[in-house]
């Protein structure tokens, strides 16, 4: 059996991550504010759960949390709202996670989640895109932690 051999991504953020070459994520459009980046991995730490992080490989500087809403959120479906999955050779949508960006604010308080923009992934072939999803039904900015009144 042939090893894989291992590649070595420097990160500001995380520090120094190993990885295989198989398991870079290819996002022919890059993803909305870096269009320019195409290859990301996709990091987990079990003390991070369920918060993931979404590297690129080719500016490691730029490191993204994100996570898979739909245990949060259970009525969150965007498949039904994109038209065009042909990008991601989709051929058992099993295959496919969703991933949503999270943005941190000051304090856990502020940490909102990008339900507008998910992020598919064919986890058989590896290609990625992110979606806009241009209805007004999903938040841009979605609070993650409900503030009791």
């Amino acid at each position: 059996m042939e090893q894989k051999k291992m590649e070595t991504l420097k990160t500001e953020k995380l520090g120094e991550l190993g990885y295989n070459k198989e398991d870079v994520i290819r996002f022919e459009d890059g993803i909305v504010g870096y269009e320019e980046l195409k290859q990301f991995i996709l990091v987990n730490f079990p003390d991070c759960r369920p918060f993931e992080w979404l590297v690129s490989v080719d500016n490691p500087l730029v490191a993204l949390p994100v996570i898979n809403p739909v245990p949060l959120f259970t009525d969150y479906d965007p498949l039904k709202k994109i038209d065009d999955v042909a990008a991601l050779e989709m051929g058992n949508k099993e295959k496919v996670e969703i991933f949503c960006i999270v943005n941190i604010g000051d304090d856990a308080s502020n940490v909102t989640i990008n339900l507008k923009g998910p992020i598919l992934v064919n986890m058989i072939n590896n290609k990625g895109k992110q979606f806009v999803l241009t209805d007004d039904y999903y938040a841009l900015h979605y609070p993650l932690v409900q503030k009791n009144a």
